[in-house]
């Protein structure tokens, strides 16, 4: 424990040569470039030397060993651990349990697996990041580059999503849920498609700008579809107090979307506008713009205010003007005239209309990290990356729990070590102070009598 004092002794004294030492005002740019350095090295050193200080805690319980049947094979094995404030270097001792089975103890004390090379801190941030952007660039941005991008993977594998804290349920007049997938490559050259279930309380304008109001994402790869509505339907039932609620789900009328219908009873389905639009260009392309326009427009009413019979005589017009292009008008014909019932909705009832972004929804949430890039994806990368895209990159990793009577020794373990710190106090030499402050007018000012306070172990 003196060794740890004499760090932060040494760390404080340098802080004071760096900031007093010299002559000239120091810039923020400098003071940013000097002093985190500075301070990892510093937090760095710190930390081994805690960890030291816990293993030989555990080597001195001899009481807690007994308790759990261990025995010390040998002292003295190095670990090396990176974190984000550096690597961390300290020893180990070995032991072996009277069951068979060996164990580093001070591992299981800080909470390291067997063959982690970097801290939790450091897999989450590298989790994190890789869903923003790629596995090196998260090496990059997060550790320097110090990890390769194999090791950014494995760390994405070994996450999953940090679920959110409910405190309460809300009602609402009305919930829009909208459903669409993202189209992604596969390791081999396949094709997949990540679905995507966004659940929001309906459009806000401000401005040029519209948001959904308190919106949240589901997205689960290789889930069944009724798993999928299962889950998103226990979602929605954590915050939401369902009766009396209007619930819309907008989509491109695919299978799969029509199932959450069975999900959620009583629910409307509204045929999203992209795809509506995109069906109504693949009729009127071909025509000259003013023929588009005044084909476009008529396809829109006759479908807002379903009128099959005008739709039919609209699309056997485009078939007669355009015959090179008959089998195409018909497919889109044909698919909006089945969802015809999921446009009118919008004529009828206003609050359809207040949702149906399911295209910015993928492109935003899923697309931008999936599909953007010339990049394959690996099933099992895939099942843990998409929740945590969904989640908006929010990640946690989770660890298994030791036994309790090992717990129970770790954390004896973990209270003697508090307890021998409160015995040191973090006392940096009041003379070193002293000579490194300039204080050329012999006045004692604040700065002076805080350091003072400190070197004296007043810390309140």
């Amino acid at each position: 424990m003196n060794s740890i004092t004499q760090i932060g002794t040494n760390f404080i004294n340098n802080l004071l040569e760096y900031f007093f030492s010299g002559g000239d005002i120091l810039t923020i740019e400098q003071m940013e470039h000097d002093l985190l350095p500075m301070m990892k090295k510093a937090a760095s050193q710190l930390a081994s030397e805690y960890i030291n200080n816990a293993n030989v805690r555990l080597n001195d319980d001899k009481a807690g060993r007994k308790e759990v049947g261990y025995s010390i094979v040998r002292h003295g094995d190095e670990r090396r651990v990176l974190t984000a404030f550096g690597e961390l270097v300290y020893e180990r001792t070995y032991y072996a349990h009277k069951d068979g089975g060996n164990a580093y103890l001070v591992d299981m004390l800080i909470g390291l697996d067997k063959y982690d090379r970097i801290s939790d801190g450091v897999s989450v941030a590298l989790a994190e990041a890789a869903c923003e952007m790629s596995y090196a660039k998260s090496s990059n941005y997060t550790v320097d580059g110090a990890v390769s991008r194999q090791t950014v993977m494995k760390r994405v594998r070994a996450c999953s999503a940090k679920k959110p804290e409910i405190n309460e349920k809300r009602k609402v007049a009305a919930l829009h849920i909208d459903a669409d997938e993202a189209h992604v490559k596969l390791l081999g050259g396949k094709k997949a498609i990540v679905p995507l279930i966004s659940v929001y309380e309906g459009i806000k304008v401000n401005g040029k700008r519209r948001s959904c109001i308190n919106v949240f994402h589901i997205s689960e790869y290789g889930k069944k579809t009724d798993d999928l509505w299962a889950q998103a339907l226990d979602e929605v039932m954590a915050r939401y107090d369902l009766e009396d609620t209007k619930v819309y789900i907008h989509g491109d009328g695919a299978k799969w979307i029509q199932q959450g219908l069975y999900w959620f009873t009583g629910a409307t389905f509204v045929l999203d506008k992209y795809h509506k639009n995109k069906s109504i260009k693949a009729m009127i392309a071909g025509l000259d713009k003013d023929a588009r326009n005044l084909f476009g427009k008529e396809i829109q009413n006759s479908l807002r205010d379903k009128d099959v019979r005008f739709f039919g005589e609209l699309s056997e017009s485009l078939v007669n003007q355009l015959p090179n292009r008959k089998d195409k008008i018909a497919e889109a014909a044909k698919y909006l005239l089945n969802n015809i019932d999921a446009i009118h909705i919008c004529k009828t009832d206003p609050e359809a209309n207040n949702g149906g972004c399911t295209e910015p929804h993928v492109a935003h949430v899923l697309s931008r990290r999936l599909s953007t890039l010339p990049m394959a994806w690996s099933q099992k990368t895939l099942k843990q990356l998409a929740p945590m895209l969904a989640s908006g990159g929010k990640v946690e990793l989770h660890r298994q729990k030791h036994n309790q009577i090992v717990e129970r020794m770790l954390k004896r373990a973990a209270r003697g070590a508090r307890k021998a710190t409160k015995k040191y106090k973090f006392a940096p030499n009041p003379e070193s102070i002293g000579v490194l402050m300039p204080i050329s007018n012999g006045k004692v000012n604040q700065l002076y009598r805080t350091l003072n306070s400190l070197s004296q172990g007043n810390f309140s």
